[in-house]
């Protein structure tokens, strides 16, 4: 959330937003909120870029894009992978998956019911039925 916070609040002063700080600050709070947050933080910034002229609102568009975009596919991964070891290729397609299956609602619910799934599989099946030492996130070295 501060990346994405810190990159919008940049990128809105180079491009000369007006309340750039304001807005960066709304995008950070509400990347709280999966799907939905990012849209309602831009459609504000979009707005009042539009008001300086259409070319900023175009590039203000872009800028929330490229944010996102960043956050999503890079750092968001990156920060599971060593949160909870969770390997990043894994969470990509229970996003997927979860889309294809259950829409908007499995979206949302697909990267903690991933962690907690990996989780089970771990204390259960590897380290109890096959007996193997794994370590497992959440459990003290």
């Amino acid at each position: 959330m501060l990346a994405v916070g810190v990159l919008t609040g940049l990128g809105l002063w180079a491009l000369g937003v007006p309340a750039a700080l304001g807005l960066a600050i709304i995008a950070t709070l509400l990347d709280f909120v999966p799907l939905v947050g990012p849209i309602a933080a831009a459609v504000p910034a979009i707005l009042l870029a539009l008001t300086v002229d259409p070319r900023t609102g175009l590039l203000t568009t872009l800028l929330y894009l490229v944010v996102q975009q960043i956050e999503g596919n890079l750092l968001q991964p990156l920060v599971q992978q060593r949160a909870v070891e969770l390997p990043p290729a894994l969470l990509l397609f229970a996003l997927i998956g979860a889309g294809l299956l259950f829409g908007v609602l499995g979206v949302l619910l697909a990267a903690p019911l991933t962690v907690v799934i990996f989780v089970l599989v771990k204390r259960l099946y590897v380290r109890e039925t096959l007996g193997e030492d794994t370590d497992v996130p959440g459990e003290a070295s």
